[in-house]
Order: C-alpha cells, then structure tokens, then sequence
C-alpha cells in the first residue's frame, strides 16, 4: 500500500468544511452523505464507549468523537497523516501509525472497541481482493463481541458511468488569510477492472497576493458494492446496514461480526 498521502497530509484539510475541520468537529464527516448512517449507530452508544477510527487521517472524526465523550483511539497507515492527526487532537486521544492487517498487534485495546470506522473512502487503498480481506480481518479482530464496523466507500461503478474530467470543490476556502481552491482531475480507464488515476489539486492565494499550486497523484483500484460485501463476509463481518443507492456518489455498511465456532 504506497503512502499516497506523505505529502497530501499537509494540503489534506483544504478538502473538508470549516464545521469539519474546527473544533468541535462532525462525528463522520468525512463521509458526509452518509451521515444518518453513522449518526444512528453513534447514538446507540453509551457515553465513554472505546472507538477506534483506523483511517483517522489528520484527525477530524475522531476529534468529534472525542469531543463527544467517547474513548477513542486514532490510527492511520500514513505516519505523515498521523503526525497531522497527532497534532491537531488532544492528548488524551492516541494515535498510532497501523496498517489494517496490523491493528490487532498495534492497538492496546484490541477485541474491545464498541465502534470501529474505516471512512473517507480510505479502503480502496488496500489494493488487492486479498489485501483488502487481510485488512478488514484486522478490523474484525479488533471489535468487541457486539461491535460494529462502518465502512465507507466511493461509488465506483457511478464514477466509471459518469466518466467526470474535472470535478472542482463547490467553493473556495480561505484560513489563515490562505485561500485555497481544491478539484480532482480524473483519468479513468474504459474497463472498470483497471485502476484509475486521480490528481488531487489545489490552487492557492497566498496572503501576499502571490499564486501555487501542489498536484497530488492517487491511484484506486475500483470494486463494487457486491464486491465489499462479499469480501467483508470473507473476513468474518455482515453487512448490518447500508446507505447504498446507485445514484449516490458515496455509500457506507454497517457491520457486525459473525458468530466465531
């Protein structure tokens, strides 16, 4: 799984909403249209219940999650989106740099966590069918006995439909006098199998008046709802519930995992 994001980790901020970036945060905001989801199963919680967001990039969710009461632990397989992770959230929140494969060995609190997320449309970075298996093993193995999983995906089907060139932000964001436009330029092959190349790019005005812009490339190996269900029930999880539509750009499942012998 190559770090694509040791120097996106920086920029990555510029992609979200003041209200999910600020303190106090948005519990699942990173995964934005599929907040009813995740608000349900975060409401079926008690308060101080362990949660583990194992694709916590700069820190975001679990900032809310934390804000929200919760016990909450914060891992990501780029040590440079933990170290922004690790400086944006308060001490109390530990953040760990762990590959999915890895999280039973990483985390402390392992077979115990009420909630894991895996948002952000973060599980495409597995890669392989079989990497993606090993990864969602690892979060299985992490959950407690009545836990859940949510993860979130990009409707890739959708995408290799509609076959969008450019797709701006909706606005531009200015912080710390910086303003900062973000879009993503895709590529995207003919058959849905193949990977696709998007360029994360950003263009800024600096306070100065003077212009940049930083490129990001990110490639994704595209798979299907029926795909993520299939793996997730090679892994030992079911499929609890779904936001899944095939007009929606994004969807998210539920999970849970399935009874051990």
């Amino acid at each position: 799984m190559p770090d694509y994001y040791r120097d996106l980790a920086a920029d990555y901020h510029w992609i979200f909403p003041d209200e999910v970036v600020d303190f106090p945060g948005v519990i699942g905001g990173t995964s934005s249209e599929n907040l009813e989801l995740i608000e349900a199963t975060v409401r079926t919680l008690p308060r101080g219940a362990t949660v583990l967001d194992c694709a916590c990039g700069i820190g975001t969710d679990a900032m809310a999650l934390n804000h929200a009461g919760f016990q909450v632990t914060a891992t990501d397989g780029s040590p440079a989106m933990a170290a922004e992770a690790r400086r944006r959230l308060p001490a109390e929140v530990q953040v760990l740099v762990a590959r999915w494969e890895r999280l039973p060995a990483a985390v402390s609190a392992a077979g115990s966590y009420e909630l894991v997320l895996c948002l952000g449309n973060s599980l495409v970075h597995a890669g392989s069918h079989e990497a993606m298996v090993a990864a969602l093993t690892g979060m299985r193995e992490v959950l407690s006995p009545t836990g859940t999983l949510i993860v979130d995906s990009r409707n890739w089907e959708l995408l290799y439909r509609e076959r969008p060139r450019i797709v701006p932000a909706d606005r531009v964001r200015e912080r710390d006098g910086v303003r900062s436009w973000c879009l993503y330029v895709w590529n995207i092959p003919d058959q849905f199998g193949e990977p696709c190349l998007a360029e994360v790019l950003f263009l800024r005005e600096n306070p100065d008046g003077t212009l940049e812009h930083q490129r990001h490339p990110i490639d994704f190996q595209p798979f299907t709802p029926a795909d993520l269900e299939a793996r997730l029930a090679e892994a030992g999880l079911v499929v609890t519930g779904s936001s899944y539509r095939p007009d929606r750009q994004r969807y998210a499942f539920t999970c849970r995992a399935t009874a051990r012998e």
